[in-house]
C-alpha cells in the first residue's frame, strides 16, 4: 500500500519483459494463442523517511504449455524481493500449478516479512479511535509518529491442494498453514540512527504499549508465537477464465482449525464464506463483478494473527489493497466481519507489441464493510480519561470507500494494477494508492 504522507515518496518503475528464444518461450500463433514459458517483471524503487530507500521488484513466470487452455496457464511462479535500507524486507515465493500434481490444483506459498512499521490500530474498528493528530508532530495532541505501529516479523509456509468432485464444478480444498510471528514495539533508536535532530522520531508509549499495559493484549502473546492450522474447504467454480473472468461464479466455504497442540497458545476455529460473481455487459469489453465475504472467528485467536483472514489466498485484515481499498491497512480487526466489493471493469484497448498480447483496462469500484461482532475489550483497567481519549463505546458502523483503477495486462494473466481509493470516513483513513499485480478478485 502507498501511504499518503509528506514523509513518504514511492515510485514504481513498470517494466514488462519477455524472452522469445525457442528454448524458453514461443511466439503466439495467428490466433494470438500463447504457448510455452513467458514472464513479466515489475521493478520497484521508493523512499520512506523512516525506513530508508526501497529497492527490489518481482517477476512472474507463466507456462502455457501447448496453448490449448490459453488464456489459462499450466503453472504460475511468482518471486518477489524488496527491502528497505533500514532493515525491513519482503521475500515471497508463490507457485500456482494445475499440472504439477496430475489432476490437482496446487498452490505453494513461502515468505519472510520484516516490517519495522507494521500498522496496529487496536481492535474493533472505530471502537479504538484513530486520531491522525497523534502522529502529526505539528499538532498540539501529537504523541509520536509511530503511535500506530509495531515491529513485525513473520515466517510463513502454506501448501494448498484442490481437486474436483468427479466432473462437477465443485472442488474440495485442503491446506496446511504454518506461521511464526515475532512482535515488538517499534525500535525507535534504530530508526533514528543517522537522522538529524529535526527528523527524530519521538520515543514514547505507543498504542501497542498501552494495549499491553491495559491488559488488552495477553502478556504471553505480546512477543508473538506460532499460528499453525489446517484449512478444509468446498469451492464451486464456473468462471470462464482464471484472470478477469467475464462470466461465472466462484464461491468458497473455508474452515480453519488451529489446535493448541500444534504450538499455539490456544485452540481456535475460523470460518469464511466468499461469493464472487461475474457478468458480461459488453462481450469481451465490459463486465460487472462483485464479492461478498463473511468471516467469523471462534475461540481465543492470538492478537498477532487476528488480521490473517481465512480464504484460499493469503490476505491480511479489513482495510488496504486487498479488502476495502482506501481504508488503512488492518484498520478493522474483529471477530465477525462482512466485506463487499463492487466493480465495473472495462477492457478498453487491445494491442500487440514485443511479441506479446496486451490490453489496457480501467475499473471503477465501491467497497464496504461492517463489524458483526467485535472482540471483548475489558477496559476495567483503563482510566476514564484514557477511555474518552482512545475508545468509543460501540464498534458498529458501515465502512465505505470508492475509487478508480488502471490495468496493463500481458497475455491475459500478468496484470500491473494501479488503483486509487478514497475513504468516506476519516476515522478509517483518508485515501490509498495501490500499485500491485492482479485484479482484486
Amino acid at each position: 500500500m502507498l501511504n499518503r504522507s509528506l514523509s513518504k515518496i514511492y515510485i514504481l518503475l513498470i517494466g514488462v519483459i519477455s524472452i522469445q528464444s525457442n528454448s524458453f518461450a514461443q511466439e503466439s500463433d495467428s490466433t494470438g494463442i500463447k504457448t510455452g514459458w513467458n514472464f513479466g517483471a515489475l521493478p520497484a524503487l521508493g523512499y520512506d523517511s523512516n525506513l530508508g530507500l526501497l529497492y527490489g521488484g518481482l517477476v512472474n513466470f507463466y507456462d502455457y504449455g501447448d496453448g490449448k487452455h490459453y488464456p489459462d496457464y499450466n503453472h504460475s511462479i511468482l518471486m518477489q524481493l524488496s527491502a528497505y535500507t533500514h532493515g525491513s524486507m519482503d521475500a515471497i515465493l508463490n507457485i500456482d500449478s494445475y499440472s504439477l500434481i496430475p489432476n490437482k490444483h496446487f498452490i505453494g506459498w513461502l515468505s519472510y516479512n520484516r516490517n519495522r512499521l507494521y500498522p496496529f490500530y487496536g481492535f474493533n474498528g472505530k471502537q479504538t479511535r484513530y486520531n491522525v493528530n497523534f502522529i502529526d508532530q505539528d499538532q498540539q495532541d501529537f504523541i509520536t509518529q509511530v503511535f500506530y505501529n509495531i515491529d513485525f516479523e513473520l515466517i510463513k509456509a502454506d501448501a494448498i491442494l484442490q481437486d474436483k468432485f468427479g466432473d462437477s464444478d465443485f472442488n474440495w480444498l485442503l491446506s496446511l498453514d504454518l506461521g511464526y510471528y515475532k512482535i515488538n514495539a517499534v525500535d525507535i533508536s534504530h530508526l533514528n540512527n543517522k537522522k538529524n535532530d529535526s527528523n527524530q522520531i519521538k520515543d514514547t508509549t505507543t498504542l501497542y504499549d498501552k494495549y499491553i499495559n491495559w491488559g488488552l493484549i495477553n502478556e504471553k502473546e505480546r512477543k508473538g508465537g506460532f499460528d499453525n492450522s489446517v484449512k478444509l474447504g468446498l469451492v464451486y467454480d464456473t468462471r470462464d477464465r482464471i484472470t478477469n473472468p467475464m462470466k461465472g461464479v466462484w464461491t468458497e466455504l473455508i474452515t480453519r482449525l488451529s489446535p493448541k497442540f500444534w504450538g499455539g497458545y490456544n485452540s481456535f476455529f475460523k470460518v469464511s464464506l466468499i461469493h464472487r460473481q461475474y457478468f458480461t455487459l459488453i462481450e469481451e469489453k465490459l463486465s460487472f463483478a462483485y464479492r461478498v465475504w463473511y468471516e467469523g472467528a471462534f475461540g481465543n485467536i492470538p492478537f498477532y494473527s487476528r488480521q490473517y483472514l481465512t480464504s484460499s489466498d493469503y490476505i491480511e485484515g479489513m482495510g488496504g489493497a486487498y479488502t476495502i481499498r482506501g481504508i488503512l491497512m488492518n484498520r478493522i480487526i474483529a471477530k465477525q466481519i462482512n466485506i463487499t466489493n463492487l466493480e465495473l471493469r472495462w477492457r478498453a484497448y487491445n494491442f500487440e507489441t514485443i511479441g506479446q498480447n496486451f490490453y489496457l483496462g480501467f475499473n471503477a469500484f465501491a467497497d464496504g464493510g461492517y463489524i458483526l461482532k467485535g472482540y471483548d475489550l475489558d477496559k476495567t483497567t483503563v482510566s476514564i480519561t484514557d477511555q474518552e481519549k482512545y475508545f468509543e463505546k460501540d464498534y458498529k458502523d458501515l465502512i465505505t470507500s470508492g475509487g478508480l483503477g488502471l490495468k496493463l495486462v500481458m497475455n491475459e494473466n500478468f496484470v500491473v494494477s494501479a488503483e486509487y481509493a478514497k475513504s468516506f470516513d476519516k476515522n478509517y483513513g483518508d485515501s490509498g494508492l495501490y500499485i500491485k499485480v492482479d485484479y482484486l478478485f
